[in-house]
């Protein structure tokens, strides 16, 4: 038998190791071109009702992926992305928004439509703007990524609602919490909110609350990357729901 010089075995463990390294890539795993991990977004789209079949977009601060829905609202992308990302789900004539820090649960309802306006506040911005900032803004990344910002904001929502409509949410984690539509929790959250005229038909918090939350936001706002105070929501609007 003919033995191999050492030239030509250097060829083929150089070309054993570039062929491991494409499998690893084509199967999921490592980065992308660009050096972003590969994660999963996942989350339920609804506004008491499921957003069934409802298209999702996640643009982020690197990468950008798309999903769509199942008939219970529920999507999961997997892609090579940085976060945070802004979410985009579209059914009809319904479209709301979210975010995601990263990877993991981050659903898309009205209430985290109403988490963008009152941190859209704290920055001094509105949620389209920040929304179009996660891809460049450094100060939008930072309040979006940052689990205490988002914490904080959270229970600064679940306050106004309880002071406008009397509702008291089922879990002040209503970006992450698992949910299906249906079953009760924070789907019936949306159901009572729905039948008070928190959120219309389109799908939106009603103006007024919408507004309150994004006063309240501007009257706590975010400095440094830390959330300011979170006593006092800046009013209730005005809305007059029915306290239950």
């Amino acid at each position: 038998m003919k033995l191999l010089n050492g030239a030509t075995l250097r060829t083929l463990q150089f070309g054993s190791m570039a062929l491991a390294t494409s499998a690893l890539v084509a199967c999921g795993g490592g980065a992308d071109s660009g050096g972003s991990p590969v994660g999963t977004v996942s989350g339920t789209a609804a506004v008491g009702a499921a957003l069934a079949n409802a298209s999702i977009t996640l643009s982020c601060k690197n990468g950008s992926g798309s999903a769509t829905a199942n008939s219970n609202g529920a999507y999961t992308a997997t892609f090579a992305f940085d976060g945070p990302c802004a979410i985009t789900a579209n059914s009809g004539a319904i479209t709301i928004h979210s975010f995601a820090a990263g990877a993991g649960t981050f659903n898309v309802t009205p209430l985290t439509e109403l988490l963008l306006d009152y941190i859209a506040g704290q920055l001094g911005t509105s949620v389209s703007g920040l929304l179009s900032g996660i891809t460049s803004n450094p100060s939008f990344q930072s309040a979006l990524s940052n689990s205490t910002v988002i914490a904080n904001a959270e229970a600064a929502v679940v306050t106004l609602i309880k002071d406008t409509y009397g509702v008291t949410l089922s879990s002040s984690s209503f970006l992450t919490v698992s949910f299906t539509p249906g079953a009760g929790g924070a789907d019936a959250d949306l159901d009572t909110l729905q039948a008070d005229g928190a959120i219309t038909s389109d799908g939106q918090p009603a103006a007024s609350l919408a507004a309150a939350a994004e006063a309240a936001g501007a009257a706590a706002p975010i400095s440094g990357g830390n959330a300011g105070p979170t006593g006092g929501t800046g009013g209730s609007g005005g809305t007059g729901a029915t306290t239950k």
